[in-house]
């Protein structure tokens, strides 16, 4: 998404990767360094480096296989999709037997596609070696490149290619590529193979209108991330859009073309003017007031728009993480504390206890006037003891939210915090409990799972939920399988099993609760936690 704002000045945030220490040693020893394995490779380190090599190729290639793959419309659970993000785009030492497996590779790369953000996994295919060995590899790393516009890096591998370089899809793309460049009558030589290859119709259309400059071909919506870079050529400043049936990376890709969006000069002009977009736009604008420093309190505004929307998207865990740093600068008054429920929810996913907390506070006793400083008792977000009101006087009373809202917002803190197993939290669950809707339901089940402790009312109610429901077989095949790695101590297996549990369940208590005690099993609470509390948000918000 490309847009410009007046007089708020964006700064991009560099993420320098921390230095390694090389210990001092009397000798060196020189040895031949081997190639480096693509699953060496992630965009993010936030499982262990044996993530992998737990685990045997054959039986990861299975389990990919089974999850969703990026030419479909994507996974509908956004919970699952996560966790099964975090595991695909993680780092470590190759599968037992798979080193050097590029199809394999490719498989994940595929799935972390399907699961994730496009910009994510182009960032991992950069950083991968040995593209040009493997078709597959080469294939996604160029889609997500044409598809972001990164059209230089997409032609380069198109061109680098060792293998496969006959194969219709490249045939396409270096057509596509010489005419970027200029070089029409190798382009046009290049095309005449395309025309004849599979899927050579549709791609006439597209380069008939690049190299002849005819604008959009109206009738040929776009179906791939070659396509849009063709489409984005022809109009830079349209927003470009793609068949109904074109995957769900790739639609969101196209929601970031069309033209720069510039903003008024005055905040709240810009704000109200943010406000009066849609789609892409909106959500562009709506980010940029919420970073600027000027004005916290339109900040404070334009975060708790974008995290309406989040709502409305069935994105607000994915969004509220992304933006919830912005929380930390936000002054808590009577204006922000409006849009408190959200913020602390916010705080809570990204691991911010003590901040959270203190809205927490807030949100219950009022804001902070004249507060007197003290120490904060216990660690930031255990929930024992209870905090002393604060603030309001009997002249000025402060109305705190309703009863069900705190103890939601208590129980979000708690399960980050993981205190789920002390008494305070054990009364914040029989509360929960009084409402065991299905999706509340889920929540206590994975908790109960891990240890908290949850009314006996709301066991028997799971026993009787499970015995009506059943399983699908798809279900009931995660289950079995994820049972076995566990015995195995196949530690990605697990995760990615747990993801596709939920997934085919579509999130049931059942799933909830086998998903949650495989994790700790494998060694995951964290990550348990973390998908029962992302449920919890996405409910509550």
């Amino acid at each position: 998404m490309r847009w410009a704002v007046s007089t708020l000045g964006l700064c991009a945030v560099l993420l320098a990767a921390p230095a390694i220490a090389q210990q001092p040693s009397r000798t060196i020893e020189v040895q031949e360094l081997g190639a480096v394995d693509p699953f060496q490779v992630g965009s993010r380190n936030v499982l262990p480096q044996t993530i992998w090599s737990s685990s045997d190729a054959d039986a990861v290639r299975v389990i990919l296989e089974a999850l969703p793959a990026s030419n479909g419309q994507g996974w509908r659970h956004g919970g699952a999709a996560r966790l099964a993000e975090r595991v695909l785009l993680a780092s470590g030492e190759p599968p037992r037997g798979g080193r050097d497996n590029f199809a394999l590779a490719a498989l994940r790369a595929d799935r972390a596609l399907a699961a994730g953000r496009v910009e994510q996994v182009y960032q991992l295919l950069e950083r991968t070696p040995r593209l040009n060995q493997s078709s597959a590899l080469s294939r996604l790393h160029a889609e997500t490149g044409f598809a972001l516009g990164e059209t230089q890096s997409a032609c380069n591998t198109a061109e680098g290619l060792l293998r496969g370089r006959d194969e219709p899809y490249w045939l396409r793309a270096r057509a596509v590529c010489l005419a970027l460049a200029g070089n029409l009558p190798a382009a046009e030589l290049t095309a005449d193979l395309a025309r004849s290859s599979e899927g050579g119709r549709s791609f006439g259309a597209w380069f008939d209108a690049l190299v002849l400059d005819r604008g959009l071909p109206s009738a040929q919506p776009v179906s791939t991330g070659l396509e849009l870079a063709i489409a984005i050529t022809l109009a830079p400043e349209e927003r470009i859009g793609v068949a109904e049936s074109a995957p769900a990376w790739l639609k969101r890709a196209a929601a970031r073309t069309g033209p720069a969006i510039t903003l008024p000069e005055q905040l709240d002009e810009a704000l109200e003017a943010a406000m009066a977009m849609e789609g892409a736009d909106r959500a562009a604008a709506l980010a940029a007031i919420a970073q600027q420093d000027i004005d916290r309190l339109i900040a404070a505004e334009a975060l708790a728009a974008r995290l309406d929307d989040a709502v409305s998207e069935g994105r607000f865990a994915e969004v509220a993480r992304a933006y919830a740093m912005e929380i930390e600068t936000i002054p808590i008054n009577e204006q922000t504390l409006v849009h408190g429920p959200r913020f602390i929810l916010a705080l809570a996913l990204e691991g911010e206890l003590e901040r959270a907390w203190r809205w927490r506070e807030a949100l219950l006793s009022g804001p902070e006037r004249d507060r007197p400083s003290r120490e904060m008792n216990g660690q930031p977000g255990m929930l024992t003891p209870p905090p002393a009101s604060f603030g309001f006087t009997e002249e000025d009373p402060w109305e705190p939210p309703a009863p069900a809202i705190m103890v939601a917002l208590d129980m979000a803190i708690g399960i980050a915090a993981d205190d789920i197993g002390s008494g305070p939290f054990g009364a914040i669950l029989a509360a929960r409990a009084e409402d065991a809707r299905p999706e509340r339901l889920a929540q206590l089940a994975g908790l109960a799972a891990l240890g908290a402790s949850v009314p006996e009312a709301v066991r028997v109610q799971l026993l009787e939920t499970g015995s009506e429901e059943g399983s699908t077989g798809r279900e009931a095949h995660f289950a079995s399988m994820a049972a076995l790695s566990l015995v195995n101590s196949s530690r990605a297996e697990v995760l990615l099993l747990a993801a596709g549990l939920i997934e085919t369940s579509n999130g049931s208590a059942q799933a909830y609760a086998l998903a949650s005690y495989l994790l700790e099993r494998a060694g995951h609470r964290a990550e348990a936690l973390q998908l029962i509390l992302e449920a919890l948000a996405e409910e509550s918000a």
